[in-house]
């Protein structure tokens, strides 16, 4: 087995399990806090789980602007797009055109990426595109700008941050995320306090923030931007699953030809490092 194909398996499995299971999880928590909420809540776990494990923080310009990317400005974007949109799911999906933007900058920046690379990039985001097919509206929009961000940022991440320590990274990256997210609260506000919703709300925070965000991270530093970013598009393939199975819905035609396109995608990028 090659040494890409372990990575894969090590980073973006786990991965693919912790972003895609949060999904499902986020809409039921959704039920009883609000959006904005919930990120406040990820990013508060994220700060102290990381402190903690990792005895620190990673404190730079460099990494307030991976921060500034990856954490603040895409939340901040899929919230605002999530409040404005009637289809607050079809816009956590829109995140996943990130791939096509990365695969952009990248060629902007002289990388050199093979055909095959390059069309498991372009197979795999037209499964996600296809997979939503629903009429366009506002908050579609805001999260393609998250994506946009997310992918300036993990580009970012990749060529200037990928020796940095990712425990410290996270946790300054959560912490300085605390103040700006906090400052959207207003912004349909809701919080219907219970129990069951403040452990729902912590167990989402440790699997999306603290675990998702560890493996993401890993995944980019070990396989690159391009790869990384391809492999990610198997959280919305789990996500399908695991909303069969948390949320009883049933993935429609269109959504069943995005989901194995976007698998197509992800094996094609896979196959393009080999022999690298």
């Amino acid at each position: 087995m090659q040494r890409d194909t372990i990575t894969f398996f090590k980073w973006i499995i786990p991965l693919s399990l912790a972003w895609g299971i949060a999904y499902p999880l986020t809409k039921v928590v959704t039920f009883s806090v609000s959006p904005i909420l919930v990120s406040v809540a990820r990013v508060i776990v994220g700060t102290l789980f990381f402190y903690f494990l990792g005895r620190g923080f990673s404190i730079g310009i460099k990494q307030f602007v991976n921060a500034l990317f990856n954490v603040i400005i895409l939340l901040a974007l899929v919230n605002v797009g999530i409040y404005l949109s009637p289809s607050p799911g079809l816009v956590a999906t829109m995140i996943y055109t990130q791939p096509i933007f990365v695969l952009v900058i990248e060629l902007i920046l002289g990388s050199k990426i093979s055909l095959r690379g390059m069309s498991g990039v372009v197979i795999g985001v037209l499964g996600v595109l296809i997979s939503a097919t629903l009429s366009f509206n506002i908050g579609l929009l805001f999260g393609i700008m998250g994506s946009l961000s997310w992918a300036i940022g993990t580009v970012y991440y990749y060529r200037n941050l990928s020796k940095d320590n990712v425990i410290k990274l996270n946790a300054f990256m959560s912490l300085i995320s605390i103040p700006f997210l906090s400052s959207l609260t207003p912004l349909d506000y809701y919080f219907d306090f219970n129990v069951t919703s403040v452990v729902l709300l912590i167990i989402l925070a440790l699997i999306a923030q603290v675990a998702g965000f560890y493996f993401w991270f890993n995944a980019v530093r070990d396989l690159g931007s391009v790869s990384a970013s391809t492999g990610s598009l198997l959280v919305p393939v789990i996500a399908y699953l695991t909303s069969i199975l948390i949320l009883k819905v049933v993935p429609n035609v269109p959504e069943i030809i995005g989901l194995i396109l976007i698998l197509v995608g992800v094996y094609l990028s896979l196959n393009s490092r080999k022999g690298k």
